[in-house]
């Protein structure tokens, strides 16, 4: 059998989807050698690096609230408009959410392992806003290309902290001197990363959009939405290039806040990879 390398697109919620794509290739005993994750797609590949099931995992997002995970960042938002009124008075809004409880729980459902603890080949991809180098938290021993710099030494839950930082919606990581944001800002679904990791075969897990029919309202919307559309251009590139299967969950776009939706997006997520399931075997199988 060939190597598989299962790369995790982000999309905010939409990500749940990956969980059942998992469900899909356990039930059909098909093992990931290699697994990484950008924004939403970390997520879950953290978790599964760390040793959780994807069954696991839908019971957790089965019993989350979104104030197990929202912390709105409202002392920063009222200092930022006092400085507008106020002469002399300084203060930045850096994000709406803080993501400290989120960080804080991706702890806990880690056990608070380190990268070098995961179970599997792991990359997850950020960005460091400052200086614009993709930031790729890894376990394997790869070089740095171009403006890339590698991290092998992080906790799992700081690496998907600075990975779902989604600009303007999430205050950015503080780490090691960087400011780090959203992986999606420079590869929404990290597919090239795995052709590094050397899987033989890679399936791209793209929750994207080639087309939008939802309004967007808000400075968050319509910021995640413009990058989106760049973003998932780029990755339409890099998925051409070097995945060898791409499998596209059917998921309306959803709101941070709208986790009541879980079951129906993680259902998304195991339609998607049954559909693709006997071609995923053929080519591993070849």
């Amino acid at each position: 059998m060939k190597s598989l390398g299962l790369a995790l697109g982000g999309g905010g919620l939409k990500g749940l989807a990956h969980i059942g794509v998992l469900q899909v290739l356990e039930e059909n005993q098909v093992a990931i050698s290699a697994i990484s994750g950008s924004s939403a797609g970390s997520i879950v590949a953290a978790l599964y690096a760390s040793g959780l099931s994807p069954w696991r995992m839908q019971e957790l997002a089965m019993q989350l609230k979104v104030k197990d995970y929202i912390d709105y960042n409202y002392l920063a938002f009222i200092k930022f408009f006092a400085a507008i009124l106020l002469p002399g008075v300084k203060a930045s809004l850096d994000g709406l959410i803080k993501g400290d409880k989120l960080e804080k729980l991706l702890y806990e459902w880690t056990r608070g392992k380190t990268l070098a603890e995961s179970r599997v080949p792991l990359s997850i991809i950020a960005c460091d806003i400052n200086s614009g180098r993709e930031i790729i938290f890894t376990n394997q021993n790869i070089e740095a290309m171009g403006l890339r710099l590698i991290i092998r030494e992080a906790l799992l839950s700081e690496a998907v902290r600075a990975s779902t930082s989604i600009p303007a919606a999430f205050v950015p990581l503080q780490f090691r001197g960087m400011q780090m944001v959203d992986g999606g800002v420079k590869e929404m679904v990290p597919v090239e990363i795995q052709k590094i990791m050397g899987a033989d075969v890679i399936v791209s897990v793209n929750l994207g959009r080639e087309s939008y029919t939802e309004k967007v309202t808000g400075i968050v919307e319509i910021v995640s939405r413009s990058l989106n559309i760049l973003a998932y251009e780029t990755s339409a590139t890099a998925e051409a290039l070097f995945a060898d299967l791409l499998i596209h969950p059917q998921v309306k776009d959803v709101h941070l806040d709208d986790i009541e939706q879980a079951e129906k997006i993680i259902r998304a997520g195991r339609r998607a990879a049954k559909a693709r399931i006997e071609e995923i075997k053929r080519r591993l199988q070849d």
